[in-house]
């Protein structure tokens, strides 16, 4: 037996929203996590440096040089994807 097309069409429709927002869930836990372990990480660092008697203005500038190598980091593999993009469009290849 098969079902009406209306009501084929609405299940489809209540399953496409159903997985829209098990994504959006799903970026919303993996935001939260990132989040939550940058501060884990960040008071980490911290609390050891105080252990080992290094000032906090001097962690907190080895914390700012670390953030800035990882962001320069981020920008190489960045410009590297754009390069490869741009290739690929030259060459006609999508």
């Amino acid at each position: 037996m098969k079902r009406p097309a209306s009501q084929s069409k609405r299940s489809q429709r209540t399953r496409a929203v159903e997985r829209g927002s098990a994504r959006r869930a799903g970026w919303l836990r993996l935001a939260r996590t990132i989040v939550l372990g940058t501060i884990a990480a960040v008071v980490g660092i911290i609390w050891l440096g105080e252990q080992y008697g290094i000032e906090r203005a001097v962690m907190l500038e080895f914390l700012g040089t670390s953030a800035l190598f990882v962001l320069l980091l981020v920008g190489t593999g960045l410009v590297g994807v754009a390069v490869l993009i741009g290739i690929r469009r030259l060459l006609g290849r999508s």
